[in-house]
């Protein structure tokens, strides 16, 4: 599709507020070292938006012409990579250095959630970052060698990553 024109689709200025203030709860989480937030609390929809719907339908799906609009919003593009540095970060891993963080805190680890970091890594490559969405990449990848599993609700979440 080239634009959602779904009646539940929440529009451009509601969805840029409101991954907005997810990234500022991000950065507060962080500085705070609570991890554990980024592994209970809902996010994903807002913060890394697709191109596909999702539990709550259409309402934060972004196709063509709304990627289009975002992109030349150098303040959410900036915001889309930070809030995967801090969600990458809470499980462990450095998006900007693509390894393991150094002596990483209790909480910072992999949680067991491989549709947020489809979605994450997803939104990145819509979204034109290449070499962030390799860090994801080689992080999944790792996880795959460990023997994760990438299923989630019936589907295998792991091609993206191959």
């Amino acid at each position: 599709m080239k634009k959602n024109d779904h009646p539940e689709f929440v529009g451009i200025p509601k969805l840029k507020r409101k991954h907005h203030q997810q990234i500022v709860e991000f950065e507060h989480w962080a500085r705070a070292e609570d991890w554990q937030k980024f592994h209970i609390s809902h996010y994903d929809w807002w913060a890394f938006p697709i191109d596909k719907p999702s539990r709550l339908g259409f309402a934060y799906t972004v196709f063509e012409d709304e990627i289009n609009e975002l992109k030349q919003d150098p303040v959410f593009m900036q915001e889309l990579v930070l809030g995967a540095e801090l969600l990458l970060r809470s499980w462990g891993w450095d998006l900007k250095r693509s390894s393991h963080i150094d002596h990483p805190l209790p909480d910072q680890d992999w949680q067991n959630w491989p549709i947020r970091l489809h979605k994450c890594a997803s939104s990145l490559l819509l979204f034109g970052f290449q070499p962030e969405f390799e860090s994801v990449r080689k992080f999944a990848r790792g996880l795959i060698h460990e023997g994760v599993s990438f299923a989630y609700s019936g589907k295998d979440l792991s091609e993206l990553f191959r």
